[in-house]
């Protein structure tokens, strides 16, 4: 539904600039540069695969092996959700498969769920990203694909679509497969891209669900919670009050993984954390460096963003005034009464361009306006 209304308000856009017979630019270029790289030496990181970035932009503000082939775990199961939200819809009934659920191998979390049983999409998806679920994962693939291996192949069209070019799928769930890899960067593309559906975005911000009750399981008693502890305000020592998501992970082989995003003031930051183990204090690693990583994206980067954010605004602004007087002046400058109501016409069709754009890149913000460009992550 989403694209699909913004695929009519572009067309609206390219019709409108038709009857005008000029095409006006919708995206500003920005001067702004960073004229000082903030120095992330001294941050003491225990993960392996590490990639920092600003959410709206994709701009790289930290990495290290950002590139190396490393295993995800569970934070597989975040392009699961993406082509279950894609594909599936929510308040669809789906019945668990005996083959889901006993497919799991031993020692990886379960919701748990029954075979037999019947529960929404949405419910499922619950238990897929808060606790991990991986009989969930198994589940929600049958229903898309029909099978594991055929959604497999979904992930893997979608990875490349995506432009994750080292990733390679073998299951939904993220069950170790020495054939099952990515890479910080590639992880990074996802979470960009999965945290711009809104429902992805309510569910890995979620710290409890409960399934309802099913005719197999007649209680209501399994609650779901959430395996990311920096949303968990009872743990301490992980616990960052501005984070917004989004996925965990582990394994024996991938260690501890976790892709997270935190927003402050607007500004919105994503941060992957593969093949991390427990710290020189006990503690963690995974968590403990999305805290160290978010609070020198905080520090450093805010007042820069902000100002980004400002001057795009103002440019778009600046368009919009000079799209409209362009409209005026056209038709003064018209001498006879077929060229008076074409360019009336124009003033009809500059409006509906305005409305459009407003509607396309201020419609989601309530307090204030915003207009970003979103330009190509950097390379590193």
């Amino acid at each position: 539904m989403k694209k699909a209304f913004n695929y009519l308000i572009l067309t609206t856009i390219i019709i409108s600039t038709l009857l005008t017979g000029t095409v006006y630019a919708t995206e500003t270029n920005s001067n702004i540069s960073i004229t000082e790289t903030p120095d992330s030496s001294s941050l003491n990181l225990t993960s392996d695969g590490i990639l920092l970035l600003e959410a709206e932009t994709g701009d790289v503000l930290f990495e290290k092996n950002s590139n190396d082939k490393m295993f995800p775990a569970s934070t597989t199961k975040l392009m699961t959700a993406v082509l279950v939200l894609e594909k599936g819809y929510l308040n669809e009934l789906v019945t668990v498969s005996s083959s889901a659920v006993n497919s799991v191998p031993s020692g990886y979390v379960k919701a748990p769920l029954y075979a037999g049983e019947e529960l929404r999409v949405e419910e499922l998806l619950y238990a897929l990203l808060l606790p991990s679920a991986n009989d969930a994962a198994n589940v929600l693939a049958e229903h898309i694909s029909g099978s594991i291996t055929a959604f497999a192949d979904l992930m893997n069209s979608k990875a490349q679509e995506l432009g994750m070019t080292n990733t390679h799928f073998t299951n939904p769930s993220g069950i170790h497969d020495d054939n099952l890899f990515t890479t910080a960067s590639d992880l990074s593309i996802l979470a960009r891209y999965a945290m711009k559906n809104e429902k992805l975005r309510d569910i890995v911000k979620t710290t409890t669900y409960t399934l309802p009750a099913t005719s197999v399981y007649p209680q209501d008693d399994r609650e779901l919670k959430t395996s990311n502890l920096l949303l968990d305000s009872s743990s301490k020592s992980y616990y960052y009050e501005y984070a917004t998501g989004i996925k965990t992970g582990f394994t024996n082989p991938a260690g501890d993984c976790l892709v997270a995003s935190a927003k402050k003031d607007g500004i919105e930051f994503i941060a992957v954390c593969l093949h991390s183990s427990t710290n020189s204090n006990g503690l963690r690693g995974k968590f403990v460096d999305c805290k160290i990583l978010f609070d020198f994206a905080f520090d450093n980067y805010t007042t820069y963003y902000k100002d980004l954010q400002a001057k795009v605004l103002e440019e778009a602004e600046k368009q919009e005034s000079f799209i409209f007087e362009n409209a005026i002046q056209s038709v003064f400058n018209d001498n006879n009464s077929f060229d008076f109501l074409r360019g009336l016409l124009k003033i009809c069709a500059i409006f509906i361009i305005i409305l459009a754009i407003k509607l396309l890149f201020f419609r989601k913000k309530k307090n204030r306006r915003r207009f970003f460009k979103v330009r190509k992550r950097k390379g590193k």
